[in-house]
């Protein structure tokens, strides 16, 4: 019923009033406590007030605290949410509706040349491995990528798919990539896992130039946190379920 609703307040013609009313008495939000790790961060870093946000909900995303005082690019593949931005955020947030593929991230190159990113953060279920390998040569300051808990301590991504969609694979937790493979690819250029949100969704990387001594790299290992579903099946009970598809090894 509830799904209902909300399809139909979509389609009608009332959405921007409405998303503008609700924009009154709500604020968009990160989905659990990635704000407070991110509060940190940037109090201990210096970070260009500028982000980036690939995949984002229109009232939930990672840069959400920073969308009314920064310079902000929002990418995602569903109007709904782009409609969100436009409606609710300040102008000199963008907001894009783009399917994402390797081709597509030309729009990031674009909006980053002659900028500093402070911030870049990947959520898009599915070739976040790839997106990263591809846009970490911008040197943002902070990266925020969601990892896959489901695939363990190994070191796997999904297989590079410009139509992957995870609603319509074989299993919905069927995507992304690991926490070691999102680390080994950070340190091979040049950045340290700083943080893991504690609900086993999000991974925080640091650019190695602006660590101290006191800033101590993360064990990805003993970083680790399990998501957990309401199905109640554990991460190596997921693994079971899909270890004969496709992976690649990184």
């Amino acid at each position: 019923m509830l799904a209902r609703l909300k399809t139909a307040a979509k389609a009608s013609p009332l959405l921007v009033p409405l998303i503008a009313l609700k924009g009154r008495f709500t604020r968009p939000r990160p989905q659990n406590d990635e704000a407070q790790i991110l509060n940190v961060l940037l109090n201990r870093f210096e970070v260009p007030r500028v982000f980036v946000e690939l995949g984002f909900g229109g009232w939930e995303f990672n840069c959400a605290p920073l969308a009314f005082h920064w310079e902000g690019l929002l990418v995602d593949g569903d109007a709904y949410n782009v409609t969100i931005a436009h409606t609710i955020l300040p102008g000199r947030v963008q907001a894009k509706k783009i399917w994402l593929t390797l081709e597509t991230l030309s729009i990031v190159e674009d909006y980053a040349r002659g900028r500093d990113i402070g911030i870049l953060s990947v959520d898009v279920d599915g070739n976040d491995y790839w997106f990263i390998e591809r846009l970490i040569k911008l040197k943002p300051a902070i990266i925020i990528v969601e990892y896959n808990s489901n695939f363990g301590h190994r070191s796997i991504t999904i297989p590079y798919d410009p139509q992957f969609y995870y609603e319509t694979g074989p299993y919905r937790y069927y995507s992304g990539a690991s926490l070691p493979a999102l680390t080994r690819l950070a340190a091979q250029n040049g950045y340290s896992l700083i943080a893991v949100g504690s609900c086993g969704i999000n991974a925080f990387f640091v650019r190695n130039d602006l660590l101290g001594d006191d800033d101590i790299p993360l064990d990805p290992i003993y970083a680790y946190r399990e998501q957990w579903y309401d199905d109640g099946l554990r991460a190596s009970q997921r693994w079971e379920k899909m270890k004969h598809l496709p992976f690649v090894e990184v």
